[in-house]
């Protein structure tokens, strides 16, 4: 009985150790000095344990939107981000560096929080006034195409926005803000490994940047199968990129996007591309 119980905790123990560190980047760039034509770029790569993902054109609400949806088989979709026809997006990440079982103890909005954004607003100001969407612990990414800002969100309805008119936007799964850090339980080699290189990618790139380069930024495996922006695991059911979303935003034209999804679990490296703009993305109602 004790050798069964030794090694039922092992297993245990090696289960629980070898559990997926989930993430996500977010990224952004503003203006005419850092975006070919003006506007706005913003990007988001999902990384998860494969799941099915799905793009999908929602009606309801003040706006319509496009949006990734992701969630395990039998359960219902839950929305990861996306952009509507006012051109306001709106990205998530989880907050891994507070620990998962404390995470999940708190109030949670970060699905909630993009639904009502995206449903009924159109700029970055306005959505930034839905403060009671502010609960955590999570990371927001929001861009119109005068704008973009992240929110950093933690326990006890403490949160920082930062925003800017031009320059870039780097975000993982740690706080950033120097207020915010002290939530900052433990940092994941991933996350700061990831954030360093999309901020060396950004700045790096010769001139203003187009849709096509956040694409491919997205698509970079510089450190490996799990520690890169594009994550292929180390092994089948690790932690994985399964979706890339990346939207160019003009004040006053409709959002050229970018999306790169993995709509089966399986289908690693049969993602679908879908490049869509154009005035027929949300043709008058």
């Amino acid at each position: 009985m004790k050798r069964w119980l030794i090694a039922a905790c092992t297993a245990m123990i090696a289960f629980f150790t070898a559990a997926p560190v989930l993430a996500c980047t977010l990224f952004a760039a503003v203006g005419p000095a850092r975006v070919q034509g003006g506007g706005t770029l913003i990007a988001k790569n999902r990384d998860w344990r494969p799941q099915p993902q799905e793009l999908r054109l929602v009606t309801k609400g003040a706006y319509r939107y496009y949006g990734i949806f992701a969630g395990d088989e039998g359960k219902r979709k839950q929305l990861k981000g996306g952009v509507n026809e006012r051109g306001l997006a709106v990205f998530s990440a989880s907050a891994s560096s507070i620990p998962r079982q404390e995470r999940s103890r708190l109030p949670h909005a970060a699905h909630g929080a993009m639904t009502t954004m995206l449903a009924n607003c159109a700029t970055v100001d306005e959505a930034l006034k839905h403060t009671e969407c502010f609960l955590g612990p999570k990371f927001l990414l929001l861009a119109d195409g005068n704008k973009a800002a992240w929110v950093e969100v933690g326990p006890q309805g403490r949160f920082s926005i930062r925003e800017i008119p031009a320059g870039t936007l780097v975000h993982t799964n740690h706080y950033l803000d120097a207020a915010m850090e002290p939530y900052n339980v433990s940092i994941g080699t991933s996350s700061q490994t990831r954030c360093a290189r999309m901020e060396e990618l950004l700045a790096q790139h010769p001139g203003p940047m187009r849709l096509e380069d956040f694409a491919a930024f997205g698509q970079d495996h510089d450190a490996g199968p799990d520690n890169s922006i594009w994550r292929s695991g180390s092994h089948k059911n690790s932690t994985q990129t399964l979706a890339a979303m990346a939207v160019w935003l003009r004040a006053g034209e409709p959002p050229a996007i970018y999306v790169k999804i993995r709509e089966n679990p399986a289908d690693q490296g049969k993602e679908k591309v879908l490049w869509l703009q154009g005035a027929d993305l949300f043709p008058a109602r």
